[in-house]
């Protein structure tokens, strides 16, 4: 077996992705996931970048993960900016970037 990291779904085709357990529901779907990434709800832009993990065996995808580096709070429902300020008035020491 062996795992990689994939930045987009078109990386990967439609039948394989569909045919793994779960796509049943829609917001899993090849489909779904790709009109994200196809009309910029998600990538560099949004905070949103795909990080796709998928599991194969041989060449057979068995396992997949959709999966999403955030990079920024903005989209939330809920924005973090008073956790981070909180934690910034708090005196504690903070981590370098």
């Amino acid at each position: 077996m062996r795992s990689i990291i994939i930045g987009s779904l078109s990386e990967v085709s439609s039948e394989a992705w569909n045919s793994l357990q779960g796509t049943h529901v829609p917001f899993l779907r090849h489909e779904f996931l790709s009109a994200l990434e196809r009309h910029h709800c998600v990538g560099q832009a949004s905070g949103w970048i795909p990080q796709h993990l998928l599991l194969y065996e041989d060449k057979t995808l068995i396992g997949a993960v959709p999966q999403y580096l955030k990079t920024n709070s903005y989209g939330e429902l809920v924005f973090d900016w008073a956790w981070a300020d909180a934690y910034q008035r708090s005196g504690w020491p903070t981590i370098p970037s």
